[in-house]
């Protein structure tokens, strides 16, 4: 016997485990399953054209905000900054982007996408499309502008949350 008061000491109950996941997990885990499945059926379709995941995902990157530098992708896309100096080498090798030293920081790597992507945009977009067309396939645009309205306020509340606890 330690000598503790096992009644101002109890042991805690374990948690049910039919309790110990919420609807709220559930649709985190729902969002991450369609996540990885659009990029595993993207990816199967781009595959085509000779682009891999991590090569369209920077290409998405980049269209969105063309001033990104490589390192800034890697963290965007949570991947090694060597699995992304390969993709982009390929790139590269494609003439599909050119790689430039920041001129802010010679250390940094300015990416920029070269004419040569515009050839493949249209297959891009269309296999893009193909994807929605099956994604939201029974989904009213009412549906996807509230869906889109409530994960941007998610995203903005995590952005806070991270400034908040930083």
């Amino acid at each position: 016997n330690s000598g503790m008061n096992s009644k101002l000491d109890p042991m805690p109950r374990p948690m049910p485990r039919e309790s110990a996941l919420t609807d709220d997990d559930r649709i985190l885990y729902l969002m991450d399953d369609i996540s990885r499945g659009a990029r595993r059926a993207y990816d199967a379709r781009i595959g085509k054209i000779g682009l891999n995941q991590t090569q369209w995902r920077i290409i998405g990157q980049l269209l969105r905000e063309p001033l990104l530098m490589q390192s800034e992708i890697a963290k965007r896309l949570e991947l090694e900054s060597a699995t992304i100096g390969q993709a982009v080498a390929g790139l590269c090798a494609k003439g599909l982007m050119e790689r430039q030293r920041a001129t802010t920081d010679r250390r940094a790597w300015q990416l920029i996408l070269t004419e040569q992507i515009d050839k493949l945009l249209p297959e891009l977009r269309e296999s893009a499309d193909r994807l929605h067309d099956l994604l939201w396939r029974n989904t009213t645009l009412e549906e996807k502008r509230a869906l889109r309205e409530i994960l941007v306020r998610a995203s903005l509340n995590l952005d806070q949350g991270r400034i908040d606890s930083g």
